[in-house]
């Protein structure tokens, strides 16, 4: 988890999810077919497979998706890019400097994830698995998002909303080493 992205972890609900050396990881035998987690992101509004510019070349890229819209890019990777029978974890992030309202939208679509597949959703940096109709809850996920977010543009000496159009966290540090466009 980068400077540049917002994370969160989804998880069977049987499941434990523990920070462990290596990152957050799962702990039981329960999971999702493959085949359930792909249907149920194809079936959601402006999500869609893509290719991610990040991906080792042994990843499969069957284990990417993406929600985008005119309005920001929330970046979904399946099993940590590798493709099998069983899936236990979905990886969900986008950038930080994404517009305004791209916090919602993720929490929107996480949260129709879990309930399609019957997963807990963890945002990895509260360290809780967010309860949705806990309203205290979801309003420290959003404060905490709001601290990165202005953490990366004070760290970077950008002004806040400088990067006007949705951006993958890939594109992030081309932005900010002055490669691309704002």
């Amino acid at each position: 988890m980068g400077v540049e992205s917002y994370n969160f972890f989804i998880y069977p609900k049987e499941n434990m999810v523990k920070l462990t050396d290596d990152g957050w990881e799962t702990y039981s035998s329960h999971s999702v077919l493959f085949t359930n987690v792909t249907n149920a992101l194809k079936s959601m509004l402006n999500v869609n497979s893509y290719t991610s510019k990040e991906s080792w070349s042994d990843d499969d890229p069957e284990c990417y998706y993406s929600y985008a819209d005119e309005t920001c890019i929330i970046e979904i990777q399946i099993n940590s890019g590798v493709k099998s029978e069983k899936v236990d974890e979905i990886s969900v992030r986008f950038a930080v400097c994404n517009p305004e309202g791209t916090f919602e939208k993720a929490i929107k679509l996480c949260r129709n994830i879990g309930i399609l597949l019957g997963m807990n959703v963890l945002d990895m940096k509260l360290h809780e698995s967010l309860d949705f109709s806990n309203e205290i809850q979801v309003m420290k996920s959003k404060q905490k998002y709001y601290e990165k977010r202005e953490q990366f543009f004070s760290m970077f000496r950008l002004p806040d909303g400088v990067i006007a159009r949705p951006l993958y966290c890939s594109e992030v540090w081309n932005i900010v080493k002055g490669k691309g466009k704002f």
